[in-house]
């Protein structure tokens, strides 16, 4: 990806994200890293999950392998 993209990508997340929440942010610097890690890969793991469950709904003639080359693809066009 180009350096024009990326940043074009970058300020349309930035716009639709808002400006930064402080508090949220004063608040999230008060958790241990481990814990904010952990949080996250928690995090991660549901929307995984989620995604599989609803791709597995969508197409349930798929392989178990194609339907994880079809996750992969859609985690590349969503980031």
């Amino acid at each position: 990806m180009n350096e024009i993209n990326q940043n074009s990508e970058l300020e349309e997340l930035k716009r639709r994200l808002g400006p930064p929440d402080k508090e949220q942010i004063r608040l999230l610097l008060r958790v241990a890293p481990e814990q904010r890690l952990r949080t996250m890969l928690e995090m991660q793991e549901v929307i995984l999950n989620s995604w599989h469950t609803r791709l597995r709904k969508a197409h349930p003639e798929l392989s178990d392998l194609d339907l994880c080359r079809l996750m992969f693809k859609r985690l590349q066009q969503n980031g």
